[in-house]
């Protein structure tokens, strides 16, 4: 975002020295353009790695968390858009895309995937494969 603003694009964020990512979804909602367009540029990439995720594991539910989740109405669209090109469509079809309810906490539902695949002991299962 830094580069294109001393490349002379225009932006609210043109004051700030460090611009931090609450900073870019805070002027995107309020209607900063060329943070929005940052925002959609991030929610393309992470709708691509996410889709690939999609076709490996085929799951129920993705969860977003973190800071982006701010602007979800502003990322969630180019996520969703990516998810629905490049992911199988019966892996995506009615798949919810949701922001996590966990507030400032986005490793927790790694934790909590780990924990369940424990308790059920595919975990185990998969370290003794090896």
């Amino acid at each position: 975002m830094r580069t294109l603003i001393d490349q002379g694009y225009e932006s609210t964020l043109a004051l700030k020295e460090h611009i931090t990512i609450e900073d870019v979804c805070s002027h995107a909602l309020n209607g900063d353009e060329l943070a929005k367009q940052s925002l959609v540029r991030v929610g393309n990439q992470l709708g691509k790695a996410i889709a690939i995720t999609i076709n490996l594991f085929n799951p129920q539910k993705v969860i977003i968390a973190g800071d982006i989740t701010m602007a979800k109405d502003i990322v969630f669209p180019a996520i969703r858009r990516n998810v629905e090109n490049q992911s199988l469509t019966t892996f995506h079809t009615d798949l919810p895309i949701v922001a996590s309810e966990i507030d400032k906490q986005p490793t927790m539902g790694a934790f909590a995937m780990i924990k369940r695949a424990m308790l059920n002991g595919v975990l185990l299962q998969k370290l003794l494969e090896d």
